[in-house]
């Protein structure tokens, strides 16, 4: 008896709507024509690099930016983003710190008193280190160790005297001066010269008086 609906009794099946046989799947793998890898951030991998150049302040905006632009995975480079600012911030703190030595090396020399820049009734703090004195610039309003009450430019004429230093400041104190000086209690003569092992014409005598307490007024 003869098949009424042909040789195949189902009929004719449908096309394989997914393609190929073996029911295999023909779905693209991730970075093979498929999903697209996220790139590399170029403001991240800058911030690393301007912080290994020491560029403190450039390296410190870019790792921000970088942060800001890697978030969520967006972009590559979050980790050169927060290396960069770590070394900004770092360079920084190198910056300011060189900056206020300088500002405090500045003002510290600023307030050296030269031989050659001494004048009568200047007030100053004296520090001796060894066989050297340092002079520093004080207002007399505020406590100070000294004040400078002569000085003497080493010429011909008084070359060998000064030699004798403290004994020639008290020559050539002025008389008035003299007087005023008796009238403070505690103070104790004293000169210094450039190079006292070796006075030579146009060196600068300082004579000072030293308190043995804080002077906090001006004594001439």
């Amino acid at each position: 008896m003869s098949n009424p609906y042909g040789n195949d009794p189902y009929g004719q099946q449908p096309p394989n709507p997914y393609g190929g046989g073996g029911g295999g799947s023909s779905f693209n793998a991730p970075g093979a024509g498929g999903f697209e890898q996220p790139k590399t951030d170029g403001v991240s991998i800058a911030a690393l690099v301007t912080g290994l150049l020491c560029c403190a302040p450039v390296s410190l905006i870019l790792g921000i930016v970088g942060i800001k632009r890697t978030k969520g995975g967006q972009r590559k480079g979050r980790g050169l983003a927060i290396t960069g600012l770590v070394l900004g911030l770092v360079g920084l703190l190198v910056w300011i710190g060189v900056g206020i030595a300088a500002i405090a090396g500045v003002a510290w020399f600023d307030s050296l008193l030269l031989p050659e820049e001494a004048e009568v009734g200047q007030c100053m703090d004296v520090t001796e280190e060894g066989n050297e004195v340092l002079l520093y610039e004080k207002d007399c309003t505020e406590d100070h160790d000294a004040e400078v009450v002569a000085v003497a430019e080493v010429d011909a004429d008084n070359k060998d005297a000064i030699s004798g230093m403290v004994a020639y400041c008290n020559e050539i104190i002025s008389d008035e001066d003299q007087i005023k000086l008796a009238e403070v209690e505690g103070l104790e003569y004293k000169a210094v010269i450039e190079d006292p092992n070796n006075v030579d014409i146009g060196d600068h005598l300082v004579c000072y008086v030293e308190s043995s307490k804080k002077l906090d007024e001006p004594i001439l």
